[in-house]
């Protein structure tokens, strides 16, 4: 019995780790052209190991990075990738960590980002999320690269239709 746990443990840690490991550089944000080009940006802004700068709002944190958005959209980036982040209000803002965040499978490093709540239709199949402006996001199981729950990272759910 001690062993089966033990493997079960290790099993699962090595899908986490693996999980994270998977996770791709940040991607930018989609070209977007400013109304007003000599206008300053406003934003934190966050600054890459090449000296590269994006300049977006920084709306939540977790263990493994930030959630940033600028028009609308949503940008994972792991802390590693980082040099510094230059706060627009002179210090990071208090709760960045007290939000929930789903990121899915896939190429296009979709975020959903807000307070996880339990799905609708059959349980254990799907998770649901209700945003800051309360739209409520329903995600299959299949489709969850990983979660993270008040900044703390938690394994994909086991989808059943995979037998698991």
């Amino acid at each position: 019995m001690t062993r089966r746990i033990r493997f079960s443990k290790l099993a699962a840690a090595a899908i986490l780790l693996c999980s994270w490991m998977l996770l791709s550089a940040f991607r930018p944000f989609s070209p977007i052209s400013s109304v007003c080009p000599a206008c300053p940006e406003r934003g934190d802004k966050v600054v890459f190991p090449d000296g590269k700068v994006v300049v977006a709002e920084v709306i939540a944190k977790n263990q493994d990075g930030y959630i940033l958005q600028k028009y609308g959209e949503l940008r994972f980036v792991q802390t590693r990738e980082i040099a510094k982040v230059e706060w627009q209000s002179g210090a990071e803002p208090r709760g960045l960590a007290n939000y929930d965040q789903i990121l899915l499978k896939g190429d296009d490093q979709k975020v959903l980002h807000g307070t996880l709540i339990p799905a609708p239709g059959e349980p254990g199949k799907m998770m649901a999320m209700r945003s800051p402006k309360g739209y409520v996001y329903t995600v299959i199981h299949s489709q969850v690269l990983l979660y993270y729950q008040q900044g703390t990272r938690k394994a994909a759910p086991k989808d059943p239709a995979a037998g698991g």
